[in-house]
């Protein structure tokens, strides 16, 4: 039987769902007996108790279901079902819930139990017995929790706690630093704890866990295309020399700006020889753009003015010999995807740099 979804949001539906169609969604085991809420005396008790066999091997699945499949919850669910193995000798931990997400799965894996969801996805391994499928919708479902998790506000504060990564903070000083309500900033927190990259301490600040999954996790959602962007053929000589003449028009103007790419990194982790001046611009100033004697093009130009999706680029701007240049982690997200040696130079500022 194929794996069907349905619009099942509260924990007892997915539970009733189980019961009822467990036998078709692990095809490959027999399923003996399934027990829903099981009586038993303990504090913390699975909510399926599932008897399969294959072959001369018997089992018992002990599942815990929860509505969200993400990280915490997992977490959550796997400490309760080893403390059920206590009362289940042959018990093995299964969690459960409509959608279990890529960072769940290699959790549940890691603790040595399963995972099923309603999507298709499922990992049994005990014995001789290995069950492991990945359904093609798991991609779809994985970008869009990412453009939900990344929308433009929203990357203020991711940004915000990369940049800061070793300073917990109140969701008030976040919502203070990103220009957004205490209501913005605690969804997108919410967001972050569901996946497991950050916690609340003891003071209910915001404490950022797993940096480097965050990092890894906005670079693969990001995308320049996001921004506008406008060409133009400067007959400066070099880069560098246009990058000089972009900062001193910019002075005594209301102009924001800030270097990214190629051009950002070669102020602070130079790697990659570079021809093309991008640059941030927030507010133009129709003088800065005339002393500069820009010429617009549809191609074969060497400055990229960028229009930002949204202001949050300019924050934790870094000054570097007198330029503007966006946040290192900023910076790494633009490069992590420009063709070219991007990447590469994205990596190389990543070691020398960040450092996470």
């Amino acid at each position: 039987m194929p794996f069907i979804e349905k619009q099942l949001r509260t924990e007892t539906e997915i539970i009733n769902y189980l019961n009822d169609q467990l036998p078709g969604l692990i095809d490959g085991l027999k399923v003996l007996d399934v027990e829903q809420y099981p009586n038993v005396d303990m504090e913390h008790r699975p909510d399926l108790v599932v008897t399969v066999k294959m072959g001369r091997i018997t089992r018992t699945l002990l599942i815990g279901v929860k509505s969200k499949g993400e990280p915490r919850f997992a977490k959550m669910a796997i400490t309760d079902l080893r403390e059920c193995m206590k009362d289940f000798p042959r018990g093995y931990p299964v969690f459960a819930s409509t959608f279990v997400s890529e960072r769940t799965r290699q959790i549940c894996r890691r603790e040595g139990g399963g995972y099923i969801d309603l999507v298709g996805n499922i990992h049994l391994r005990f014995g001789s017995v290995l069950i492991d499928r990945v359904s093609p919708e798991s991609w779809p479902r994985e970008r869009r929790g990412a453009k939900q998790l990344f929308a433009p506000q929203a990357t203020r504060v991711v940004r915000r706690l990369l940049v800061h990564k070793d300073e917990p903070a109140r969701i008030s000083d976040l919502a203070d630093g990103c220009d957004m309500t205490p209501g913005g900033v605690h969804w997108v927190v919410s967001l972050l704890q569901d996946k497991g990259l950050v916690e609340r301490d003891e003071r209910k600040r915001v404490v950022l866990t797993r940096p480097g999954d965050l990092l890894d996790a906005w670079a693969e959602a990001w995308s320049m295309d996001r921004n506008r962007r406008r060409v133009y053929f400067s007959l400066e000589r070099t880069p560098g020399s246009l990058m000089r003449s972009i900062a001193d028009a910019a002075l005594g103007t209301s102009t924001e700006y800030a270097f990214t790419l190629l051009a950002g990194a070669s102020k602070v982790a130079p790697h990659v020889r570079f021809n093309d001046v991008w640059v941030y611009i927030a507010e133009e100033d129709g003088a800065w753009g005339r002393d500069l004697d820009l010429q617009p093009v549809d191609s074969g130009g060497n400055l990229v003015l960028l229009e930002p999706y949204d202001e949050g680029v300019f924050m934790d701007l870094q000054v570097v010999d007198g330029m503007r240049v966006v946040s290192n982690v900023q910076l790494y997200v633009d490069l992590y995807n420009q063709p070219g040696r991007g990447r590469e130079q994205a990596e190389f500022l990543r070691e020398r740099v960040l450092g996470f």
